[in-house]
């Protein structure tokens, strides 16, 4: 058996079992691979995939088993590499966070700017997208990090997700209009306002049904324009309201809107470069190399509770 071998099976699988894709991901021939997949179930005794023809046409039930036990042999492999990496050049290497639109615009710059500055040979890569393709990446090993705006965005027992900050959401109007300079207790005290929210800040089956929730915002970034449109107030992250660049639009405290909680999170079982564990410092300043390690190896999804306490706020 050859870690080759367990590597085109996994391939293969990640490909939908067409051979001719997994081979140009590969860069290597069609007929290789069928060759070395039959060796190896000709070395275990068992069909991984049936066949029709030529073609692969599904994964046998002992194949899923295999090809899932390859997947952490081939994931195991790949921490040693880097293990060894780091030990030999521990300022060298990648790191591919994943982050949402907000945490990618508006608490990253700042932060990989000083990270850059420190690990000026790590190459680093941010992937943006929803919370689902962040975690999607994660768990396929594409990204190292993932950056959500909310610990509930999802659970899965092979991440460790960790809440990192807090952060307020607000009401957003254009200077001069008469709410601007109003400070209004509650959503109720606006009346029936039209309502442009970013899809997590004020959903349509929410409680305040009295008010008409006439856009729903990719990003805050175009929240802001159509509220500039005068096509109804905003309901954002007030970190999102940037001095100098939104000076035309005012920011209001709402104390019926939710917090948020953001998280981030890791595999387990991943290895943890030393220039990692200073990525999330720089996000989570109480979050201790030896308390991480701590939550890396703790079974119980829920051992952080006593983070919270010590959250920054944003």
């Amino acid at each position: 058996m050859k870690l080759q071998q367990l590597r085109y099976i996994v391939e293969v699988a990640n490909h939908g079992l067409n051979l001719s894709a997994t081979a140009e991901s590969l860069y290597t021939s069609q007929p290789g691979i069928s060759k070395q997949v039959r060796m190896l179930e000709d070395e275990l005794g068992i069909q991984i995939f049936e066949r029709s023809g030529k073609h692969l046409t599904r994964i046998t039930p002992i194949g899923q088993e295999v090809i899932k036990v390859a997947t952490d042999v081939l994931e195991k492999v790949a921490t040693i590499k880097t293990m060894a990496r780091a030990h030999i050049h521990p300022e060298q290497g990648q790191l591919t966070v994943a982050a949402t639109h907000l945490q990618a615009r508006y608490i990253l710059p700042d932060l990989i700017k000083g990270f850059v500055a420190r690990f000026p040979k790590v190459t680093l890569t941010l992937m943006q997208g929803d919370a689902a393709t962040c975690c999607s990446a994660l768990q396929s090993g594409s990204a190292h990090l993932m950056l959500l705006d909310d610990i509930e965005d999802h659970h899965d027992e092979g991440l460790l997700i960790l809440p990192s900050f807090r952060w307020q959401r607000g009401l957003v109007v254009p200077v001069g209009h008469p709410v601007a300079a109003r400070s209004p207790s509650s959503l109720a005290d606006l009346g029936n306002v039209a309502l442009i929210s970013d899809g997590r800040s004020l959903a349509p089956t929410s409680a305040h049904e009295e008010h008409r929730i006439v856009c729903l915002a990719s990003d805050s970034d175009v929240l802001k324009t159509y509220v500039r449109q005068g096509m109804g107030f905003g309901i954002m992250a007030m970190m999102a309201r940037e001095t100098g660049r939104d000076d035309d639009l005012v920011m209001k405290a709402l104390p019926d809107l939710p917090a948020g909680m953001a998280a981030i999170g890791l595999r387990r079982g991943a290895f943890v470069p030393a220039y990692l564990y200073d990525f999330i410092a720089r996000l989570v300043p109480t979050l201790s190399h030896e308390r991480l390690d701590e939550y890396l190896a703790a079974p119980n999804q829920r051992e952080w509770q006593a983070l919270l306490a010590t959250l920054p706020e944003r």
